[in-house]
C-alpha cells in the first residue's frame, strides 16, 4: 500500500506564507518549469485552460516593473502608509510589503499570470462593452497550485494585484495581446527568512451550516 501524502500536502498549505523578502540568487529553470507544471494541472472550466504566463528574468524589465509597482504602491496607500503603527501585525505585514516594492527589481523571477478575456454567463450579450474580464475561475486555482508549488520546492512566493494600476503600459511593453488580462504577478525567489504556521482565524468560525447563520459544534460557529 502506498503511504498516504496527505500529511504532506496539508503540511505545505498551513506553512505557506506569503515570503516578500527574497535573495536575489537566481532560481533555475528547472524549478519553474516544475511550479508551472504543477500549476497547469489545476482544472479550469470545460478544460479549456484559458490561462497564460509570462516568465520575467531580464533586469531591464524587471526594473520598469518595479519602478511601476512602487509607485503605485506608494501612491495608492500613501495615507495609510503615512500613519501606519509600524510595530503592530498589520504595520509588519506592511513593511515587507514595502520591502518588497523597494526591492523588486532584485527579485530573481517576476511570472505574470494571465487569463483569457471571456464574458461571465452572468452578463447578457447587450451589455458587454468594452473588453471583457479574463477567466479568474481558471486562472486562480491555477495560481494557488504555483504558490503550492513554490513552496514545497522551498521557493518564496507572493500573490500580488498592485499591477492593476498600470496594466496598460505592461500590456505595452511586454507585448501582450488584448484578449489577454493580467490576473496577477507572483515574485520569485529563495526566502530570507523561513516558512512557518500560518495565522488564521479558525475556519469553524467563518462557516455556517445549511443556512446563514445556522450552527454545528465544531464545524460551523459563525462569528456573524
Amino acid at each position: 500500500m502506498p503511504s498516504d501524502p496527505a500529511p504532506d500536502v496539508f503540511e505545505v498549505m498551513h506553512t505557506m506564507r506569503a515570503m516578500r523578502r527574497l535573495k536575489p540568487d537566481p532560481v533555475p529553470e528547472e524549478l519553474i518549469n516544475k511550479v508551472l507544471e504543477a500549476g497547469v494541472c489545476a482544472p479550469s472550466g470545460q478544460n479549456l485552460q484559458r490561462w497564460s504566463f509570462l516568465v520575467v528574468t531580464d533586469p531591464a524589465a524587471k526594473a520598469f516593473f518595479a519602478e511601476k509597482y512602487d509607485y503605485w504602491l506608494k501612491n495608492r496607500f500613501a495615507d495609510a502608509l503615512a500613519t501606519m503603527d509600524w510595530s503592530s501585525p498589520m504595520g509588519r505585514v506592511t513593511r515587507a510589503a514595502v520591502h518588497l516594492a523597494e526591492h523588486m527589481h532584485e527579485v530573481p523571477v517576476l511570472l505574470l499570470c494571465m487569463g483569457q478575456r471571456d464574458w461571465p454567463f452572468s452578463v447578457p450579450a447587450e451589455a458587454r462593452k468594452g473588453l471583457a474580464p479574463p477567466s479568474y475561475g481558471s486562472i486562480y486555482p491555477c495560481v494557488q497550485n504555483i504558490l503550492l508549488a513554490c513552496r514545497a520546492l522551498g521557493l518564496g512566493a507572493s500573490l500580488t494585484t498592485m499591477h492593476q494600476m498600470f496594466e496598460p503600459e505592461l500590456h505595452e511593453y511586454f507585448g501582450i495581446p488584448e484578449g489577454w488580462g493580467v490576473v496577477s504577478v507572483i515574485p520569485i525567489g529563495f526566502p530570507t527568512g523561513k516558512f512557518g504556521p500560518v495565522t488564521r482565524t479558525p475556519a469553524r468560525l467563518k462557516t455556517h451550516f445549511n443556512r446563514w447563520g445556522g450552527t454545528r459544534p465544531g464545524l460551523a460557529e459563525p462569528e456573524s
